[in-house]
């Protein structure tokens, strides 16, 4: 569980810095609000 938290929070998760993109979409992976919501289901 915490390797999904640390998943999330390194990959999913909107970042300040990056103008609240996620990391996957500044390296070209697109996705939408539904996927980012539904990560954990991934499990």
């Amino acid at each position: 569980l915490v390797y999904l938290f640390i998943f999330h929070y390194n990959f999913i998760r909107p970042h300040g810095s990056l103008n609240n993109y996620t990391p996957a979409e500044v390296a070209g992976f697109a996705s939408n609000s539904l996927d980012k919501n539904s990560w954990f289901s991934a499990v």
